[in-house]
């Protein structure tokens, strides 16, 4: 038999009331927090199903918060976009109202201080900034202003095209922020050329018509080495002479060479040059000469040439107004321009409304350059709606993927629930059993330790 020392018996006694005042104190605080699980020891299993959760749940919440950066950043950024819209209806509401021909020099004037506030308006929409100072349209260059105005009034982009995305859901990404580039520049130009003249009669080209896409593509693939801006150097040539006696009764006969983006030439333009005016020129003050230049290029150009009260060109083999001569000639440049964008089609527009039309010529060209102009605002509008329609596309996305993170963190609330939340009827009877169990505990510890052998003596 193993003999039981009296310290043995208080100790086991005071251990015995402890384990139940232990678990009696558990059971109060289960039901105090109306949590089953306090500490993993409780149900390890449980307590890692509950660890899991919490962590899922700690990734929804960045994505909410991912969500919430991408929602506002794009919001503020379709409502400039709805402004430059605006600006570029009514930039071409004034490119049509300029090619009223009874206006006046003032009365356009008066058209191109309009644009050019437009042009400013345009300009400060791109640069806009967030409410952390932010630029919107700098790309990557957030904290740069990413169109400056030069000392001539043009503009330079200094941004870059990088896009910033966020994480929306695992793996999934949504660009919060289009570029300056993107959204202000890169707008396909219809006639894919722009052209310029330099010449002192006044002669001028218009901007040219795309005839053959894949001729065009063909002929500037050639001279892709060749830096921006490529150009294609028409010479016309007036095949007449001057000193001839019976000029001007000579017949107009005009021919075109041109020289390559790299210099080579000159090469002959295989079509002839057609005079589409030639009987009204003397009414018109001009003959518009038809330089067909498809099957070198994919281009053809109207120029417009000035001509006499005898309806002939202006000088009739003196260009250059030195005197008759034979093979008196005019150049003229086409470069690349494969884009056109909103701000600088608005400058374009305010810089031709702002240039007196006193001539013949001039007339034809405004007109002319006012059509490319309005082609430009056109695919500018276009590329704005199709920005905008990305911008919403986005939008809806997220509307959805937020719908589908809160429906998770509810699906998760309720596992918790199931996992974690104490069931009070059963708990609430369990703590009457431990209050029970500890007063028969205490009980029986006062019982035991009161015996005594002397109590038999």
């Amino acid at each position: 038999m193993m003999r039981v020392s009296t310290n043995q018996a208080f100790t086991g006694g005071i251990n015995n009331i402890q384990d139940v005042y232990s678990r009696l104190l558990r059971k109060q605080e289960q039901i105090s927090t109306g949590q089953e699980v306090l500490v993993p020891s409780d149900d390890p299993v449980a307590a890692s199903r509950i660890l899991n959760i919490n962590e899922d749940n700690a990734i929804l919440d960045r994505y909410l918060d991912n969500i919430t950066l991408a929602e506002n950043s794009l919001s503020e950024q379709e409502t400039i976009l709805d402004g430059v819209l605006v600006g570029v209806q009514r930039l071409e509401e004034l490119a049509i109202q300029a090619g009223d021909g009874v206006l006046s020099n003032a009365d356009r004037e008066a058209l191109a201080l309009e644009s050019q506030e437009i042009y400013e308006q345009l300009l400060g929409l791109a640069n806009s900034q967030n409410a952390r100072g932010e630029y919107i349209f700098a790309g990557s260059q957030s904290s740069i202003q990413p169109f400056q105005v030069q000392p001539d009034g043009t503009f330079i982009y200094v941004g870059d095209q990088a896009e910033r995305e966020v994480e929306i859901a695992g793996g999934s990404y949504v660009n919060i922020r289009d570029s300056g580039w993107e959204v202000y520049m890169d707008t396909d130009n219809p006639r894919r050329v722009d052209t310029r003249t330099t010449n002192i009669n006044n002669a001028r080209i218009g901007g040219g018509a795309l005839a053959d896409e894949l001729t065009f593509d063909n002929y500037f693939d050639l001279y892709t080495a060749v830096p921006q801006p490529q150009t294609t150097t028409i010479t016309l040539t007036d095949n007449r002479d001057a000193t001839d006696p019976d000029f001007p009764d000579v017949p107009v006969n005009y021919t075109a060479t041109y020289l390559a983006p790299d210099g080579s030439g000159p090469f002959a333009v295989t079509a002839p040059v057609n005079v589409l005016n030639e009987d009204t020129a003397s009414a018109d003050g001009f003959l518009t000469l038809e330089v067909d230049m498809t099957a070198e290029m994919g281009q053809v150009f109207n120029i417009y040439v000035p001509v006499d009260t005898d309806g002939f060109p202006v000088g009739a083999g003196d260009a250059d107004g030195a005197g008759p001569g034979v093979g008196e000639q005019m150049n003229f440049q086409i470069d690349r321009q494969e884009r056109s964008g909103v701000i600088e089609t608005a400058y374009a527009l305010t810089q031709l409304l702002s240039e007196p039309a006193d001539t013949p010529t001039d007339g034809q060209y405004l007109s002319d350059q006012l059509g490319v102009i309005l082609d430009q605002l056109d695919a500018a509008g276009e590329s704005i709606d199709r920005v905008t329609a990305n911008v919403g596309a986005r939008m809806n996305l997220l509307e959805a993927t937020d719908a589908l993170h809160e429906d998770a963190k509810l699906f998760n609330a309720e596992a918790l629930s199931d996992i974690e939340d104490l069931d009070y009827v059963a708990a609430l009877s369990e703590l009457r059993l431990q209050e029970t169990v500890l007063q028969a505990a205490q009980s029986s510890f006062v019982t035991v330790t009161n015996i005594s052998l002397f109590d038999l003596l």
